[in-house]
């Protein structure tokens, strides 16, 4: 199975450097403009996915449902929740300088905080759950930051770490077989 994980278009928050974790807030105007040409790309390489996914906030959502137009896909967004961005609990809504630099310290932990283990384990149990489900299908996920970095993170942890920078509307692809789960492309 190929995962194309995608981080959702901008909001307000990340425009003005505001961690928004699992604060709901919609794409801005640069947002859905992201998603019209990431949906571009897609069509234009010929990208056809099986199953487009989504987490359950709106940014994601709405991302998943612009690029799924542009591509003809008429099924239902698959909407799963274990694909929701990290919980950062205390940290939501605060300046991204202020907030940062306790997240990038290892084995960072407060109570009500996802820390980096309890992120990685929900993201690969919710990756290969989805690979025994659509095994040998091609997988549009549209989630978040730190989502994309914890499975990265799981896969590579001496090459990619929580402090990498993940734009919005960047890909990046897995590749999972036989529950082994790799970086492909």
């Amino acid at each position: 199975m190929i995962i194309a994980m995608v981080r959702h278009g901008q909001t307000d928050y990340n425009a003005n450097g505001i961690v928004q974790g699992r604060v709901n807030i919609p794409l801005n105007e640069v947002g859905k403009k992201q998603s019209i040409e990431l949906a571009n790309i897609f069509s234009k390489q010929q990208n056809k996915f099986d199953v487009i996914v989504s987490s359950p906030l709106s940014r994601a959502l709405e991302t998943a449902y612009i690029i799924s137009k542009k591509l003809g896909y008429t099924q239902p967004i698959r909407v799963e929740h274990q694909f929701v961005e990290r919980d950062f609990f205390h940290l939501d809504e605060l300046p991204v300088g202020d907030a940062m630099p306790l997240v990038r310290q290892k084995n960072y932990t407060y109570e009500g905080y996802e820390n980096d283990q309890l992120l990685i384990n929900r993201v690969v149990k919710a990756t290969l759950k989805l690979a025994k489900i659509y095994t040998d299908k091609q997988i549009l996920l549209i989630t978040h930051s730190h989502v994309i970095k914890a499975l990265r993170v799981y896969v590579d942890p001496t090459k990619y770490a929580f402090t990498d920078i993940v734009n919005n509307t960047d890909i990046i692809y897995f590749e999972i077989n036989k529950n082994l789960i790799n970086i492909s492309k």
